[in-house]
């Protein structure tokens, strides 16, 4: 079988699932997880991967899943990772599949994650006879608290056998039928930071206000809410390397019941770990000048790091023609700089395995989805499902070594 008729049938099978996909993606969305917490989604993963003939490990990393597709030929391993937590939202969506669970929601399109490599995992299974290699399929808890990944592989999930390339897919607010990959930063590193101010005498409500409007002008640009900003934000991220240096910083009033206390607690995000330091400098500067003004003092500290996600150039290079056979090269968009306002524990995976992470694009305001992530609305047009997993099963099949005859 030559490569475009393999292309061919692995879009035919993508299509047969359809419904099934549809399905799966419905039934997580109805019943989302928080981080720590996806003991039902693991259960439903590895009985699903089990009736397909794979090797199933389960509880790797907390509620993590691994799934061995073997080929019947020897080969390269490859890992393809998915996420499985929801976050705390409330869904507002109107739809027989909205959110059972009061105050949780899959707004980060990981109910589609997880359908697409189930998905996957069934078109291959299907062809392991031609399969010359190994599959890894590696369903990830805990990604929006950012300890998932770590844990994960501190497990073992990335051994025996070691894989030589990962890959992951995330919706994003494209229009359906679109992919991007950008060749090197994928996402910004993120650092947490708690602080707690001292006022003898002073009013500390109006301070805590202060100081936080003082750390917002630490920002370079802002947060798109909307489609015809983030498309701005896409623009530029296709046509300049504008973002290879912005900050994006947000902070919020600490709840008084929070261990150990604080006053506020802020995220930073920067595209290069070389700009980490500043940005700690920038903010010791800032807190310095409003509280030396206000007669006041604090305690600050950092809390908590995530790296940023950094695509292998090679194996960028290696996967674009393929990307482009499958999507229409007019349909794959290739970024120069990282999206600068979300962060994935992906990156801890691509520091032990090159690694690739892809933008699927899921939105579609024709029938007013506009995919703009953790939003209480937020909604897949479900075509992405079939091309998401045609596209990643192409993918997976053709890096690792298949029997063709042209």
């Amino acid at each position: 079988m030559s490569k475009i008729a393999r292309i061919t049938q692995i879009a035919q099978k993508a299509e047969a699932l359809r419904e099934k996909l549809i399905g799966l993606r419905r039934q997580f969305h109805a019943h989302p997880e928080l981080s720590g917490e996806e003991a039902w989604t693991a259960n439903v993963i590895a009985e699903r991967l089990r009736a397909l003939g794979l090797t199933v490990q389960t509880e790797a990393g907390g509620h993590g899943v691994v799934g061995l597709l073997h080929g019947q030929h020897t080969g390269a391993t490859v890992a393809y990772r998915a996420d499985m937590d929801a976050l705390p939202i409330q869904d507002t969506l109107d739809t027989p599949y909205r959110s059972l669970i009061l105050g949780a929601k899959h707004a980060c399109g990981h109910d589609a994650h997880m359908a697409i490599a189930l998905g996957v995992a069934e078109i291959l299974s299907a062809m392991r006879s031609d399969l010359a290699g190994t599959v890894k399929f590696i369903f990830q808890p805990a990604e929006e608290s950012l300890e998932g990944a770590q844990a994960m592989i501190e497990a073992g999930a990335l051994d025996t056998p070691k894989p030589e390339a990962i890959f992951a897919l995330h919706a994003f607010p494209l229009p359906v039928g679109q992919v991007g990959v950008s060749r090197d930063g994928a996402l910004a590193g993120m650092e947490e930071f708690h602080m707690r101010l001292y006022s003898p005498g002073g009013d500390l409500e109006t301070l805590v206000a202060r100081t936080m409007r003082a750390l917002h002008t630490l920002n370079t640009v802002t947060a798109p809410t909307d489609l015809a900003t983030f498309n701005a934000v896409i623009q530029s991220m296709q046509n300049s390397d504008a973002h290879n240096q912005t900050v994006f910083l947000s902070c919020w009033p600490g709840s008084p019941g929070t261990t150990p206390r604080y006053h506020i607690l802020g995220l930073v995000s920067f595209p290069q770990l070389a700009l980490r330091e500043g940005m700690r400098s920038q903010i010791r500067h800032t807190l310095d000048t409003v509280a030396g003004e206000a007669g006041a003092a604090y305690d600050l500290a950092f809390t908590f790091y995530n790296p940023p996600a950094v695509n292998n150039r090679a194996l960028v290079q290696a996967v674009m023609p393929t990307l482009k056979t499958v999507m229409g090269a007019q349909n794959v968009l290739t970024f120069k700089t990282p999206y600068p306002f979300a962060h994935e524990d992906f990156a801890y995976y691509q520091h032990h395995t090159p690694g690739i992470f892809l933008w699927l694009g899921v939105s579609n305001p024709a029938k007013g989805i506009t995919g703009i992530l953790h939003q209480p609305d937020f909604d897949i047009d479900e075509n992405a499902l079939i091309i998401g997993t045609r596209l990643m099963a192409t993918v997976l099949c053709h890096h690792i070594a298949v029997k063709l005859t042209s």
